[in-house]
């Protein structure tokens, strides 16, 4: 298992490892990801802001992208690519695949958090009230700004991340704010 890099608290990660251990967080997460292109930590960063009643414009996403775009194709991806290339690759057994891939994980998780804290550094978000309705506007400014229109399979999805960082929403209530 790769050494864990020494980083300063960050709340955005706190929250989001809370939040990921919820049920369906991380498949409705992954599938607009691989459906729809878009950044799981962007989706979290609009469910945090959320969570702290705070709106993300426009200008925000394309600041935080501005930063983190060259993070996240030149580490991120390529570890993702890695991982993913290891669970289906047919060379090596799969005990010591398997192996290789966690390892790759950890260090991706770990690229992960490092990406969240360079969206800290560019998006103040201070603590207030919670909102889901300012979760769900974040949620469709980003889809907006990522200029993707979600059909039904990715509005349930949204629905799911909402309805879970927003208890006791239902995910058809939480639809129904996108």
């Amino acid at each position: 298992m790769p050494a864990s890099v020494d980083l300063p608290p960050s709340p955005f990660w706190t929250f989001t490892l809370a939040v990921y251990q919820n049920e369906g967080v991380s498949p409705a997460s992954i599938a607009l990801q691989d459906r729809l292109g878009l950044d799981v930590n962007f989706l979290l960063l609009c469910l945090f802001a959320g969570s702290r009643g705070h709106k993300l414009s426009a200008d925000d996403f394309a600041r935080v992208e501005e930063r983190v775009a060259p993070w996240r194709l030149n580490v991120i991806h390529p570890l993702r690519a890695v991982r993913r290339w290891l669970r289906e690759q047919q060379l090596l057994e799969k005990a010591p695949s398997d192996q290789l891939r966690r390892g790759v994980l950890g260090y991706e998780i770990e690229s992960e958090s490092v990406q969240q804290r360079l969206m800290e550094s560019v998006v103040i978000v201070a603590e207030a009230a919670p909102s889901a309705s300012a979760a769900a506007s974040n949620l469709a400014g980003y889809l907006a700004w990522a200029r993707t229109k979600p059909r039904d399979a990715d509005k349930a999805d949204l629905g799911t991340l909402l309805s879970q960082v927003f208890p006791p929403l239902s995910r058809e209530a939480a639809e129904a704010l996108l």
